[in-house]
């Protein structure tokens, strides 16, 4: 008799403890439903955002985004004009500054990382004097400048890295994504630990060039004769050049050479994937 009253004992604690773990359940779903569609109603449109900054020569232009593209192109001397669409707005923390000759973008998620709805994210597109200084970076979004002639420094990491028309020194980053440069002159670094690495330009003399991803191809094109001393090195695959190479090593995923008076110097290095060279 006493094990059968202890029996039923346990058995109604167990019924009162899963009623309470689905009661609780309940409640917090609740109040997430509750907060979100009040977030849902009060960000719902798009928010339009556009500056206009007077600079002087050679300015620098300084962007942060995350769940979106940066864009910067070449525009008017003199100015920069900023427009950025920020989805879910009131989530979003947006400024757009400047200090002397730099202006500062910044856009950053706020509030809860717990989202139901619509994700929170910035686009940003700018327009800046072609003589310009470029620092950009997102956590989660393409990153595209063209046209411009100077120096820039690019990070992103989920989204590709496109630079085109540049004349300069650029180092560009991105840890999920394919980098392009096309059109390009001066100094280079690319890095990417998911994607392949496209270049199509030259390089100047005395620069020191590194290309390097985890997994993806390497493809480079030279814009006119090339002044390249080569290291080129894949774990996996060929290492090809499609060009004559006064050639000091020639193994078959290990091309070591140079190419004319090798007065740039190029490290190439994949551990899964091609290089060519054209």
């Amino acid at each position: 008799m006493h094990m059968k009253t202890s029996n039923r004992a346990a058995r109604l604690i167990n019924k009162i403890l899963v009623f309470m773990v689905l009661f609780s359940g309940l409640l917090i779903l609740g109040c997430v439903s509750i907060s979100s569609t009040g977030d849902e109603q009060s960000g719902a449109s798009d928010d339009q955002q556009k500056q206009t900054f007077e600079v002087g020569d050679n300015a620098v232009i300084d962007v942060t985004g995350f769940n979106g593209e940066i864009e910067i192109i070449a525009g008017s001397d003199g100015v920069i004009d900023v427009e950025a669409t920020l989805r879910t707005p009131n989530k979003v923390l947006y400024s757009a500054t400047q200090s002397g000759n730099t202006v500062t973008v910044i856009a950053k998620r706020t509030g809860s990382i717990i989202n139901i709805g619509r994700e929170p994210a910035a686009n940003i597109h700018i327009t800046v004097p072609m003589k310009a200084t470029v620092k950009a970076r997102s956590s989660n979004g393409q990153i595209t400048v063209n046209g411009l002639i100077g120096d820039g420094e690019l990070n992103t990491s989920n989204g590709r890295i496109s630079i085109t028309k540049i004349d300069g020194t650029y180092v560009s980053s991105t840890s999920n994504g394919k980098i392009t440069m096309a059109a390009v002159s001066g100094q280079f670094q690319a890095k990417t630990s998911n994607g392949s690495i496209d270049f199509s330009g030259s390089f100047i003399e005395n620069s020191n060039n590194q290309f390097s991803t985890s997994n993806g191809s390497i493809s480079i094109t030279f814009d006119g004769v090339p002044n390249v001393d080569l290291d080129a090195h894949t774990s996996n695959v060929a290492a090809n050049s499609a060009l004559p190479i006064l050639a000091t090593k020639t193994e078959k995923s290990h091309l070591v050479g140079k190419y004319g008076d090798g007065s740039a110097s190029l490290v190439l290095r994949t551990s899964n994937g091609k290089i060519t060279i054209h």
